[in-house]
């Protein structure tokens, strides 16, 4: 057995040994292609390593230029209203700038959708319309693509563009079916129906909510609404 083992150890080590003296041969024979070809593969691995050590660079900087806006708005306190609207609407400038400008990172990604929770909140609903629907062409995979074409609608009907809004909220349904805010978007696409008259859809709509989401705060909701839609029908 001993002597099998010894044999097999050989015969491992020869196939090895003929392995190596066939690469150095072939190195032998072709030096210039293997020099060729390590000089190659060095110059591709610095490439990949600066080009990391640019990205990381550029990455924080558009970052730490995003947070300074953010914060110097932050850490003032507008004497008025129409002092803080003014403020809003030139950081959702300024972080737009930032996020336009960068070619990736956070600022890059994220920029439209901050900027749009400001204009949103200063009641400037066609600029966070449009900041909100840029954000999502940009990012469409993104977690809060849904909950921005949400504030799109939104902001529709803040701008008493219903049916706009109602084109959002079944685009909703069809592209984010399982989006966090799923069973908000319906109870809201359901309440809009009610708006404009269409009592058939805001049932439909409502139903839906109860059916898909029947522990969600906003199937109470819809409950509620059934029951006051069949109020004003037996009153009719």
């Amino acid at each position: 057995r001993g002597h099998m083992e010894t044999r097999d150890i050989e015969i491992r080590r020869n196939i090895v040994e003929r392995g190596l003296m066939a690469v150095k041969e072939f190195a032998t024979e072709n030096l210039r292609l293997v020099a060729w070809s390590a000089v190659g593969l060095v110059a591709a691995v610095l490439l990949v390593t600066v080009g990391y050590m640019v990205y990381d660079s550029r990455q924080e900087a558009d970052l730490a230029r995003f947070e300074k806006i953010l914060d110097d708005f932050q850490g003032i306190q507008y004497p008025t209203e129409t002092e803080r609207a003014a403020a809003i609407e030139k950081t959702a400038a300024e972080l737009i700038a930032v996020s336009d400008a960068a070619y990736w990172g956070y600022a890059r990604r994220n920029g439209r959708y901050v900027a749009a929770g400001l204009y949103f909140e200063a009641g400037m609903y066609d600029k966070a319309l449009e900041s909100y629907l840029l954000f999502v062409d940009r990012s469409s995979r993104s977690f809060f693509a849904p909950m921005a074409l949400q504030q799109a609608a939104r902001s529709l009907e803040s701008l008493d563009r219903n049916k706009e809004a109602l084109d959002i909220y079944r685009r909703l349904e069809k592209e984010y079916a399982d989006s966090a805010v799923a069973d908000q978007v319906l109870y809201d696409a359901g309440r809009l129906h009610q708006m404009e008259g269409d009592l058939f859809k805001a049932r439909e709509s409502f139903n839906r909510v109860i059916a898909l989401f029947p522990k969600s705060p906003f199937a109470r909701k819809a409950r509620e609404r059934l029951m006051l839609l069949g109020l004003m029908e037996t009153k009719r």
